[in-house]
């Protein structure tokens, strides 16, 4: 029986409630081998999970039983660089625990981050099939991040974001009987930033870079509703990241950025070991984090699925926003074609979907708008988060199940709109 992945950060802090996130970048190379008898080849992903890249998977053989992952320093320690690399190159590991950022192993009872490798939590996370999330933050001892009211925080070269997904057998016994599938890895290099997925192997003792993904069959837990649910559960490969991780800069190039580390989703406290204190103004207190206001200032989005924090509306546009709109956004790709615009700031009706045609859902998906004010049922953007059928369900990647919680909150915001006929 496995103990929590990175204990006390309690279900609050890890559950998930949307796009897969944290890869990108590309990779030539021949198909990853399977590994063990649940796992497959991601060049035969799920219905409609994109083509994967067949790179080459560092993760093949040894998925590393023999190292614990028990070094306790930081990336400063993951090994040297290449020769002629730029100096700040973080060195990328075989195996997660080269990069020193956490001590133990979910088979030794948890996955403990080392100091300096800061645990956080968003007010709304993005949904990926109900599996649990844990996120750490290291920024370098002698770097800072910079404040941005609506942008991703501004992290510094040597920067280096984890995310870690697992599945207990029963989410309302969300502390037993834990599986972690997959640790992901965002790193600021001086060149920009790269996504690197790792895989843990059946032993639960170690990770191992999977450039090409896996696809984890038959993956079985009961939800918070009591219902056993089964998927076919997706580590995308790095090719595959691009589709939400990608946006245009200034000079309309398609760069790689982290989605969820934006000042207005991590306004809220953790318990950092003395007792709940704000997550941004604990890395202002560490030096970590320059020209935050107060925090009372600062910007915040609600949890979505909680009433007494925000309207109808607001929570229902903060989940698009978490889930859709690193995608749905004037500088995203699926934005630019689509011209519909999820993100939170979006003032403009139209462009948010309503009574907009969309420009290339092709048919069955729904009705014949994104949003027909007063009737989610004919509303092209509720049936695309609710169908689970394949090619029409939305995110293209990072899920196979629906999202009951966020279908719901959705249609009920849809309903709610002053009911009017499109035309």
């Amino acid at each position: 029986m496995h103990r929590p992945f990175i204990p006390g950060l309690g279900l609050a802090a890890v559950l998930v409630t949307a796009a897969l996130a944290s890869c990108g970048g590309d990779e030539d190379g021949v198909p990853p081998t399977p590994d063990g008898g649940s796992v497959v080849d991601s060049g035969n992903p799920p219905a409609d999970s994109g083509t994967p890249d067949a790179g080459d998977d560092a993760g093949t053989g040894d998925a590393g039983a023999d190292d614990a992952g028990t070094d306790a320093g930081t990336p400063d320690d993951a090994g040297t660089p290449d020769a002629g690399l730029p100096d700040g190159t973080v060195p990328i590991p075989n195996a997660l625990s080269g990069f020193g950022l956490f001590t133990g192993t979910p088979a030794t009872g948890g996955l403990k981050p080392v100091e300096g490798n800061i645990p956080y939590a968003l007010t709304t996370p993005l949904f990926s099939d109900y599996s649990v999330k844990s996120r750490t933050l290291y920024i370098p001892p002698d770097a800072q991040a910079r404040y941005s009211a609506s942008d991703v925080l501004d992290l510094p070269v040597g920067t280096v974001i984890t995310k870690t997904f697992a599945f207990p057998a029963d989410l309302r016994e969300p502390e037993e009987d834990v599986r972690v599938i997959e640790t992901r890895v965002l790193v600021r290099q001086p060149g920009g930033w790269e996504a690197f997925p790792y895989f843990w192997n059946e032993a639960q003792t170690e990770a191992t870079l999977a450039n090409g993904g896996r696809v984890v069959r038959d993956v079985r837990f009961i939800g918070e509703d009591g219902v056993e649910r089964t998927l076919d559960y997706l580590v995308p490969s790095k090719n595959q990241c691009q589709k939400c991780h990608h946006v245009q800069d200034a000079q309309e190039n398609q760069v790689l950025v982290p989605i969820g580390v934006k000042a207005r989703y991590l306004n809220q406290d953790q318990d950092y070991g003395d007792g709940p204190v704000n997550q941004l103004q604990h890395l202002a207190d560490l030096g970590r984090l320059t020209g935050l206001p107060p925090v009372d200032q600062v910007p915040r989005e609600p949890n979505a699925f909680n009433p007494e924090e925000a309207t109808l509306e607001r929570r229902a546009r903060a989940y698009l926003d978490i889930n859709c709109a690193h995608c749905h956004n004037p500088k995203g790709t699926a934005g630019t074609t689509s011209r519909l615009f999820l993100n939170v700031d979006n003032t403009d009706e139209f462009t948010l979907g309503v009574c907009k045609r969309p420009g290339s859902a092709g048919g069955g998906v729904g009705g014949e708008f994104d949003i027909v004010p007063g009737d989610h049922s004919t509303s092209i953007l509720w049936y695309r988060l609710h169908t689970e059928e394949s090619g029409k369900m939305m995110p293209e990647l990072g899920r196979a199940l629906r999202h009951d919680q966020g279908s719901q909150l959705i249609a009920d915001w849809i309903d709610a709109m002053p009911a009017r006929a499109c035309k």
